[in-house]
């Protein structure tokens, strides 16, 4: 194989180019994996997950750090804006795959390569969709798209939760500290994060208000199940805000730490060392239901709150995981939590208040609710890895006797 390229367009901060960065670096642990290059319009947010990588320069070789997990492996980095340096590279040797993640398309500069005239290269793009676990996943998954040129072969391949499609992404320094909280803190020490015996709870979300979780946590700081008091780990960003306002107007009731911008790595640990995390997005989203601790997901709003749909199919694939009571309580906790109220009035104070004796109430219950995280994660794991299936299903549809890439 003469080569994979990723492409990403950064449209939410550090969630585009983080699950780019993710795979990439699990493709690159895999042995005989081909040289990787990555395609991207903003290198800065690269740049904050993988230090070395330098903004603004046309083409440059990053090495892999050594927490990565494929130390000592170099990659091309290429800016998307920069076609005069780049098109020559991609015309004296264009990859035999690129990989177009959540549907971002292509440089113009590459497109004119990949389809202009006369040109005699063969080239297949893998359209890597975004995470969702509604049904269609398994429909588009391995499904061929059409292209200008029978040359360029192109095909959907869609992450997911079952087993009819590509999985999730089991890098091997995440699956090293799932399960284990000390290995987990070992990777945060770099931070000055150690385990003092907290209840953990990493918040990472969109803005919202954090009344009703800070009043629930309030009561289980005061009930201290097991001795362990509360700790919430308030990551940077649209969520640090409003979290802190609720936390101060409540009296600052428990302790809270406000974390730097971390490492892929070590945020991945402390979703591994989580007793409950409340994460946003797709990369905080997939780590979180392999964590195997329990998590509420905050979808991104979308026109007619098409996000309670997404929101919806997850909860379907968690269903069977739960004792049905519970699941109930988990299910309607979802769903409020991820409802849009603009005008702010009753319907607003009536589905907050709700929020916080659901939380309330599941707290109670969290021994029963963590078993059934965990199940749930056991059996996502057990799909085994995407990066894996999506090597191996490129070198056998597009790299051997097998062309059908209908149904590879």
């Amino acid at each position: 194989m003469n080569g994979i390229t990723l492409l990403c367009k950064v449209v939410d901060n550090y969630g585009d180019a983080g699950v780019v960065y993710r795979l990439a670096r699990a493709l690159s642990a895999l042995p005989d994996c081909p040289p990787l290059g990555i395609i991207i319009d903003d290198a800065r947010a690269l740049a904050q997950l993988a230090p070395g990588i330098v903004a603004g320069q046309a083409v440059q070789t990053y090495e892999c750090t050594a927490d990565s997990g494929c130390a000592g492996v170099t990659w091309r980095i290429y800016d998307w804006n920069a076609g005069k340096v780049c098109a020559p590279l991609f015309e004296h040797e264009m990859p035999d795959i690129l990989l177009e993640c959540f549907q971002c398309g292509r440089p113009d500069w590459l497109d004119g390569l990949l389809f202009a005239p006369g040109a005699a290269f063969t080239t297949s793009i893998v359209n890597i969709d975004y995470l969702t676990a509604e049904s269609y996943a398994e429909d588009f998954h391995c499904l061929q798209s059409l292209t200008r040129s029978a040359r360029i072969r192109k095909v959907n391949f869609m992450p997911g939760f079952t087993a009819k499609t590509g999985g999730l992404i089991l890098d091997a320094p995440f699956m090293s500290r799932v399960g284990n909280r000390a290995a987990a803190f070992d990777a945060l020490a770099v931070y000055g994060l150690h385990d003092d015996g907290s209840f953990i709870v990493p918040v990472f979300t969109y803005e919202r208000d954090f009344t009703p979780l800070v009043t629930a946590l309030t009561v289980l700081n005061e009930s201290a199940p097991g001795g362990k008091h509360i700790a919430v780990y308030l990551a940077p960003g649209r969520s640090c805000k409003p979290f802190l306002t609720a936390w101060c107007l409540a009296g600052r009731p428990f302790r809270v730490m406000e974390l730097p911008f971390m490492s892929q790595t070590a945020w991945d640990a402390l979703l591994c060392a989580a007793d409950f995390s409340f994460i946003r997005g797709e990369d905080s989203f997939a780590r979180a239901c392999l964590a195997g601790a329990p998590f509420v997901w905050h979808a991104y709003v979308q026109d007619e709150e098409y996000q309670l749909v997404k929101v919806q199919a997850l909860l379907d694939r968690m269903r069977p995981y739960f004792a049905s009571e519970l699941f109930e309580t988990l299910q309607e906790l979802f769903l409020l939590y991820n409802r849009t109220y603009a005008d702010g009035g009753a319907a607003c104070s009536t589905q907050l208040a709700r929020q916080s004796e659901l939380l309330v109430s599941l707290f109670a219950a969290y021994d029963r609710l963590r078993q059934g995280y965990a199940a749930f994660a056991a059996d996502l794991r057990g799909n085994g890895d995407l990066a894996s299936h999506l090597l191996a299903y490129v070198r056998e549809c597009f790299c051997g006797g097998n062309k059908d890439v209908q149904r590879c």
